[in-house]
């Protein structure tokens, strides 16, 4: 299982890393580092994958079409980043020379504390009543190759249920585990969670970055405390921070550890620099968070809309707000849309 979870690492974060250079050439996006360009990749991913699974479901298209289609898309994009070639290589000279810089006592204790966290993850994990659903929603796919016609919980022919249907989480790590050669359950339980939990605090890096610049030493801190937040400070098996922890396969899950952390970073990236495509890029990022969630059609524009409000105020502009408004549109018509198969 390690050579399957080191393929797997390599397609996501490999994969990603050359999209979110083609993506941000694209849109004329500043790319901040090599870890930038992963997040890039990874929303630009899952938007894509938001855009083909709603019609292909209410097509009642096949699964493998479906695999076929969207990977051609992810290596169309992938091989548009390796045209950035020059600019990957200067990313990756300028990580090497200040590599050192990041060799702070927080970043060293953080990166422990993740490996910890992975470790113990693999070894005791945590099963729930929602996997007899989202991972046999993702082996229905495999066996049956209906997407979403087959429920989950007894294998009968039905029709799709309207409060899950725009977000197929599992569809995801269903087309990973069909690359791969193995069951969604092993990708969704044993392979996930090392895909999930570094994402999560390359995107708290990313975040120190904006609220530190220059500073090493209080990014290492902040990246220590946010894992130390995430490891003891939990409550309950439901909130967010555990959610990182113990089920990070599950779609509600990676919304809260990760895409809203992720939303507020590229609202930072937005009030740094108001390049448009710094907002488009924000539009992305909502169109792909709500592939993970069906909640996620309504917190996302409410945590947007709530965040660019308080911007505006502080700037004293309305560009904010109007701006932030668009990108919360794909959102918006997911969420009439919703209103519209549910009454």
């Amino acid at each position: 299982m390690r050579f399957e979870i080191l393929i797997s690492a390599m397609i996501f974060f490999g994969g990603t890393f050359l999209s979110g250079y083609s993506v941000c050439r694209i849109l004329r996006v500043q790319n901040q580092g090599l870890f930038s360009a992963i997040v890039a990749g990874i929303i630009s991913w899952w938007a894509v994958m938001e855009l083909l699974l709603v019609p292909m479901t209410m097509q009642q298209a096949g699964f493998q079409t479906f695999v076929r289609m969207y990977s051609v898309v992810i290596i169309c994009m992938m091989f548009t980043g390796m045209c950035c070639w020059r600019e990957i290589l200067r990313e990756c000279r300028s990580l090497w020379h200040e590599g050192r810089r990041y060799m702070t006592p927080g970043h060293v204790l953080a990166l422990l504390l993740i490996c910890y966290q992975l470790v113990y993850i693999h070894h005791h994990m945590y099963l729930e009543w929602d996997d007899t659903y989202y991972v046999n929603l993702a082996n229905e796919a495999i066996l049956s190759d209906k997407i979403y016609w087959i429920y989950p919980e007894t294998g009968t022919l039905a029709d799709f249920d309207k409060r899950y249907v725009l977000s197929l989480w599992p569809i995801f790590y269903a087309w990973l585990s069909r690359l791969i050669g193995i069951s969604p359950t092993i990708m969704a339980h044993t392979i996930i969670p090392w895909l999930m939990i570094p994402l999560a605090y390359i995107v708290y890096h990313l975040i120190s970055k904006m609220c530190f610049p220059g500073d090493y030493w209080m990014q290492g801190r902040f990246l220590t405390f946010v894992v130390l937040l995430h490891l003891f400070m939990s409550g309950e098996h439901t909130t967010g921070i555990t959610f990182l922890s113990i089920t990070p396969w599950v779609g509600k899950g990676v919304l809260a550890a990760v895409w809203i952390p992720l939303l507020f970073y590229l609202i930072l990236r937005c009030v740094d620099d108001r390049g448009v495509g710094n907002w488009i890029f924000l539009g992305i990022a909502c169109t792909g968070g709500c592939l993970l969630s069906s909640m996620g059609i309504m917190l996302i524009p409410v945590f947007v809309g709530i965040s660019v409000l308080c911007v505006s105020i502080a700037k004293r502009s309305l560009g904010y707000l109007l701006y932030g408004m668009l990108s919360c549109f794909p959102c918006i018509l997911l969420g009439i849309y919703y209103i519209y198969l549910t009454h």
